[in-house]
């Protein structure tokens, strides 16, 4: 197994760095892991475990940051010869560009030929990854796997409590007044200096971001991806309440979606590492 440090350019001009595992024999499948809100590339330890099976399975294996990657964030931006930093990170990031930086992975792998990708998301990199497909129709995309789909929306509602209508409201009243790129008040923060923009992708339920992992909504951009698709929660998901319960309404509204369950395990997959990992490469063999 090869392994690689790669810098990946986006339509913008960002910089993202990445991991590339490839296996011996020449193949044109792939699949790209998509990290979570204000993680990275390397953080989470299953990313190990998935990158081995997934290389085993006959595919090369992609992580890279994201725009999103930790709270606050520089990124190096190029524009022709000249080089300038742009800073970012989960705090900062606008969700929709999400597309810039996964078309560019995508785009990264078709050079070197892989044709065939699965796209993998973990927490909010899930919602990326379906906004992706849902919004593109990319045809290299032939599946995803989602692992840890959380509903933010809910989360935020269970965080705030009797508080959550006041924050809506005063996010959204900073972006009429122009002040999107302005840190909310730090009861409504998450995360330091996170934005009225980036907080209204996770907490409000009509946001592009919000409302994918709606369960008691529509699900109208996961039902209309239209490829096979594998959704893997823990037990004791840390931020998803009754994650059996979500899985099994996966089920019964999206088609071509498999589910999985980890018992005892958290959003993280912390000591269920290689049990995930086997779940992902037996899927692989045939999704």
């Amino acid at each position: 197994m090869a392994t690689t440090f790669q810098r990946i350019a986006t339509k913008d001009g960002l910089e993202l760095h990445s991991l590339l595992f490839e296996p011996d024999r020449k193949t044109i499948k792939a699949l790209i892991h998509i990290h979570g809100w204000v993680g990275n590339f390397y953080e989470n330890k299953f990313i190990d475990y998935v990158a081995k099976e997934a290389v085993a399975r006959g595919f090369a294996f992609l992580t890279f940051n994201n725009r999103g990657a930790g709270i606050i964030n520089d990124f190096i931006k190029r524009k022709r010869s000249k080089v300038d930093y742009v800073r970012i990170g989960g705090s900062l990031e606008e969700f929709k560009d999400c597309i810039f930086d996964i078309k560019a992975a995508i785009d990264f792998l078709s050079r070197k030929g892989y044709k065939k990708i699965i796209l993998q998301g973990h927490s909010l990199g899930c919602q990326k990854a379906t906004f992706y497909k849902y919004k593109t129709k990319d045809r290299r995309v032939k599946s995803l796997v989602l692992l840890a789909p959380v509903d933010d929306v809910a989360f935020t509602k269970i965080m705030l409590k009797n508080k959550y209508r006041k924050s809506l409201a005063i996010a959204k009243q900073m972006v009429k007044k122009g002040e999107s790129n302005s840190p909310v008040p730090k009861w409504m923060a998450f995360y330091q200096l996170l934005n009225a923009k980036m907080f209204l992708s996770v907490a409000d339920p009509k946001s592009a971001s919000g409302r994918i992992f709606d369960y008691s909504g529509e699900l109208r951009e996961i039902k209309d991806v239209n490829c096979p698709i594998l959704v893997v929660f823990g037990s004791k998901d840390n931020y998803q309440a009754k994650p059996e319960e979500k899985l099994n309404i996966l089920r019964e509204n999206v088609k071509n979606c498999d589910i999985k369950l980890v018992k005892n395990s958290g959003h993280g997959f912390v000591d269920f590492e290689a049990k995930l990992a086997k779940i992902i490469g037996n899927w692989l063999r045939n999704p």
